[in-house]
């Protein structure tokens, strides 16, 4: 195959750099090129030009950086396997590891020579566009496990690669997928152990054996596995996070505390204190630790909405406080939420939204009243405080469905 005739996309916010590698390329004999200034314009790029063969993209980069981009790519049915190569500086290497993590091809590291360019670009395309035996059963087995759920005719595939390479992790790990597809717990525990001793930073091999202890609520064998990966790549949120609830079923507050609070700190680091999804799950693991439900508040404040004036985000993370039993937690987010708009002159807030926090509110007073009274008379009062909050609610939404069933069920209520 020609590769000098293959699309190059390259990704670089970074105009200096574009501008030296477009001709290191034409030196080599890369002749197209389709340029992005960031991983979010890749992406459009890649979904509407002609089509694109190979991808060299930096690491850093604003809106959507290098491994979000990565991310895209390999989880999307389209362009899975497209090769992908990042560019980074030395100083981002733990950057670097997540995307190792995401599947990536190649790396080069800044600065780079002509030469080391032609052996990286050279080798993806290879193991792409004219593979050797061994990546070819690897491929057409991803493609039947991932792309056509078949997964006994993959199996075959990767026992194949496995036999043509003895010495190779990644057939391990397939077949551990495809035998706990099969319901196979304990072989497919073996393959993992097998492919990590071929491949001891084979992250998503860890993970894998990691879910499938905690499948067998063996807690203590999935802290040692997440523990040593964490230790290779110590900047993965999402892996901290479950190392945090592995700890808090063991019991340990103090490890679940620190690595939880290491997780709120590389959430800003890495730009995504703002990733709702990411502080969610902070967030509960915090409540679902007994003995750390009071902690919550604190990381809310510190790390999520320092000035406690966001409406939504008040109101989300007091439903999930509520679902947690938090009631009086709860109560004062909502109430923070009535205090804005009764002092902020362009509060934002709309009538429609109010009538939702006040309703809110009104829910959590009662499975409060229902959670923790003792006597009748104490109920009632937690009745009648929701009444209040439902004509409220209807005072801003006099057609709000939900409140005026709430009221008639209340007003039932109250008068039995």
């Amino acid at each position: 195959m020609d590769y000098k005739s293959l699309f190059f996309l390259l990704v670089d916010d970074n105009s200096t750099m574009l501008a030296l590698m477009m001709p290191m390329l034409q030196g080599l004999g890369y002749t197209n090129f389709i340029v992005a200034s960031n991983g979010q314009e890749a992406w459009y790029k890649l979904n509407h030009e002609e089509k694109i063969h190979i991808i060299l993209s930096d690491l850093i980069m604003p809106k959507v950086d290098g491994i979000e981009l990565l991310s895209k790519v390999r989880n999307s049915e389209k362009f899975w396997d497209l090769p992908f190569v990042m560019i980074t500086g030395e100083e981002n290497q733990n950057q670097l590891m997540s995307s190792i993590e995401i599947d990536i091809n190649s790396y080069i590291i800044k600065p780079f020579t002509p030469a080391k360019l032609a052996r990286e670009i050279s080798a993806v395309l290879k193991e792409k566009y004219d593979p050797p035996p061994y990546h070819l059963a690897m491929r057409q087995g991803r493609e039947l496990l991932f792309q056509q759920n078949e997964s006994e005719a993959a199996l075959t595939y990767f026992n194949k690669a496995g036999a043509l390479c003895p010495l190779e992790a990644e057939p391990y790990y397939f077949r551990a997928i495809v035998y706990d597809q099969a319901g196979k717990g304990d072989a497919a525990k073996d393959s993992l152990r097998q492919c990590i001793r071929l491949k001891e930073a084979h992250t998503k091999a860890h993970d894998l054996l990691a879910l499938l202890l905690h499948r067998e609520q063996n807690y203590v064998e999935e802290v040692k596995i997440l523990n040593t990966i964490r230790e290779l790549s110590p900047n993965n949120i999402g892996r901290n996070i479950t190392l945090a609830n592995a700890y808090a079923k063991l019991d340990d507050k103090d490890a679940v505390k620190n690595i939880l609070a290491k997780s709120a700190k590389l959430a800003r680091t890495q730009g995504k204190i703002h990733d709702r999804a990411f502080m969610t799950k902070i967030f509960q693991t915090y409540l679902q630790t007994p003995g750390l439900g009071d902690d919550a508040e604190g990381v809310y404040r510190k790390y999520i909405d320092r000035r406690m004036d966001d409406p939504p985000l008040l109101n989300r993370f007091a439903m999930i406080l509520k679902e947690n039993k938090y009631f009086d937690t709860a109560i004062s987010f909502l109430k923070r939420i009535v205090n804005i708009r009764r002092t902020v002159k362009r509060h934002g807030i709309t009538s429609d939204d109010m009538a939702v926090y006040y309703f809110n509110l009104a829910v959590v007073y009662i499975e409060k009243s229902r959670a923790e009274t003792v006597t009748a008379e104490e109920l009632r009062a937690g009745y009648e405080k929701a009444r209040a909050m439902v004509d409220k609610a209807l005072d801003c939404n006099n057609r709000h469905a939900d409140a005026m069933k709430l009221l008639d069920w209340l007003d039932q209520k109250l008068a039995g």
